[in-house]
This record gives structure tokens, C-alpha cells and sequence, in this order.
């Protein structure tokens, strides 16, 4: 902060230590709070990143104007209200994404009949029980284990973790994806297929563990992701060829248990849907214990 100044730079990996560090607020395991998924969709949302004293802010600068996400930090509810109303004095009207209902209550007690928060349904998180789906175990999981199951009847297939020396290969199956998803014509698949690139890219400098699967030596699937906090594991990427039935199932399956041999988590959040139809009843046939509800929030003097 120079004056009342807040200063906006670009997020980038000498960042992580200190963004990790405030955006771990207990309790809130949410995508938009994880130092990854900012890195890797900062290009999409042209996003700016502020440290104020103990607070982080995040600026978005997409072509529907400029939006921030929620400053979160080591502050109390004064400091962050502040925070906001000096962004106020510059804006008059600040648009927030991805509000958790903890932090309606932050507004409700200082902003009260300033703000209209509409549910922001295509932000919402995906939370599910690990053990659930590490085993596919259940009448309800029945179509998913058939699934799993019959990949690994069906195909000659490995597994093996991401490494240096295969993430080329990840690539490019990752352009091969692209070419067949037709994702030139949309906006969410060209830019989730950019991002996907960031991660592999930079899967070692930003501490994520991956893993894929092979059918007669392709890579016909991959996933990424890392512990968001003491009991979560978040799923950031999930790729696969869908000529290869059960590749997806099989994927995520054989990923959970990997990652619990490093990493002791009873929970999983594999993150939004984008508003996408088809990937949302994908989720939800995974039966999520907790579809995190997040709000987009308009605050006007």
C-alpha cells in the first residue's frame, strides 16, 4: 500500500509461500483460496494479486470488468471491512466472486443493506468423501466401479506417477484432447486446456503430485492435484481419451489411492463445473457429500 494505493502485480511463483500462507483459513478449502488454481487460471481471469499488512487481494480483470475475490488473511472482520471500503472510495461499486456463506456474515454485519449477493452456482466446489472414491464401494457406485473395472478387464494398461521425463507425453495428449474436444470454439475447454499446460509445466515447482495411465504405451489419461489442507486433497486436472471407456473412472480411482499412500486425507474437492451441463451430471452421479456454495456479491455505496 503506497498512500491509500493498493498495489496489483502479477501472481507468479515466487508468490507461493506468502499467498498459501494467508489464503490458509481454516475451514474454507475452496478452489478460489488455493495458490495453485490462481497460478494456473491467471491468464483466463487476467488476474493481479495485492498483499495489504496481513491480507491478501485478489483483482480479476476479464472483459466483464473488473471483480476481486474475498481478501482473506491473518486479519479480523475490522481489517477486511476496511480493506473493502477503501476500495469502495476508488469504485463506488465492487463486484466480489466466489463469497463463502462465513463471509456473507462478515458483510451482513458491516455492509448490511449495502450489497446483493446472488448464488453462484457454476463456482460451487464438488466435495467428496475419499473413501468412497478410493473404493467405488456401494449400490450407488455400481455404474462407476463397472466402469473402472471394465478399463482394467479391457485394456493393456499402467499406471505410473507424473514425472520430468513423461510430461511431454501429457502434453501431448493434452493437444490431442483439445483437437477432439473442439475446444477452439469454447471458451472454458481452450482455456482449461491452457491451464493444463501451465500445470504440467511447473508440476515440480509447485509441489503437485500427478499420475497417468497408459494403454499399450500411450497416455490415454492423466490427473493432478495436491492437499488444499490438513484433510483435503484437491483435484485440479482430470484428462482422458473417451475412446477408452472407463479411462476416467479408472483415473481418479487408481490416482486416491496412490496419493493416499503419501497423504492421509478424508476429503476431496475435484472443483467446479463452469456452468458446463454435461460435467455437472458428472459430478454429481459421484455423489458429493457437500456442494460448497459460493456467491457473487455487488457491494454499492
Amino acid at each position: 500500500m503506497a498512500g491509500n494505493e493498493i498495489i496489483f502485480k502479477d501472481i507468479e511463483l515466487s508468490d507461493s509461500a506468502w499467498i498459501r500462507e494467508l489464503f490458509s483459513v481454516p475451514g474454507f478449502n475452496s478452489e478460489d483460496y488455493n495458490f495453485t488454481y490462481q497460478f494456473l487460471w491467471k491468464n483466463t481471469f487476467k488476474s493481479k494479486v495485492a498483499r495489504i499488512g496481513d491480507l491478501v487481494l485478489v483483482q480479476y480483470n476479464m472483459g466483464i470488468g473488473r471483480s476481486y475475490l474475498m481478501p482473506v488473511g491473518k486479519a479480523d472482520d475490522w481489517q477486511i471491512a476496511d480493506l473493502i471500503s477503501s476500495l469502495l472510495k476508488e469504485e463506488k461499486k465492487v463486484v466480489f466472486y466466489g463469497v463463502l456463506p462465513s463471509q456473507l456474515e462478515i458483510l451482513e454485519r458491516h455492509f448490511g443493506g449495502k450489497f446483493t449477493a446472488e448464488l453462484f452456482r457454476m463456482g460451487a466446489d464438488y466435495i467428496y468423501d475419499a473413501e468412497n472414491l478410493k473404493t467405488l464401494r456401494g449400490k450407488k457406485y455400481q455404474s462407476k466401479r463397472n466402469f473402472a473395472n471394465g478399463f482394467r478387464k479391457n485394456y493393456n494398461w499402467t499406471f505410473e506417477p507424473i514425472t520430468e521425463e513423461n510430461v511431454p507425453e501429457c502434453l501431448e495428449m493434452n493437444d490431442e484432447w483439445c483437437r477432439r474436444g473442439g475446444c477452439n470454439g469454447d471458451f472454458w475447454k481452450s482455456n482449461e486446456f491452457c491451464a493444463t499446460r501451465v500445470a504440467l509445466n511447473n508440476i515440480k515447482a509447485l509441489g503437485l503430485d500427478g499420475a497417468l495411465l497408459r494403454v499399450d504405451g500411450k497416455v490415454v489419461a492423466f490427473t493432478i492435484g495436491e492437499p488444499a489442507s490438513s484433510n483435503t486433497l484437491i483435484v485440479h486436472i482430470e484428462k482422458a481419451l473417451t475412446e477408452y471407456r472407463g479411462a476416467y473412472q479408472a483415473m481418479s480411482q487408481e490416482f486416491l489411492n496412490h496419493i493416499a499412500q503419501k497423504f492421509e486425507f478424508t476429503l476431496v474437492n475435484r472443483e467446479d463445473d463452469s456452468g458446463d451441463e454435461n460435467l455437472r451430471k458428472a459430478k454429481l452421479e459421484y455423489h458429493p457429500v457437500e456442494i460448497k456454495e459460493k456467491y457473487l456479491v455487488t457491494i454499492e455505496l
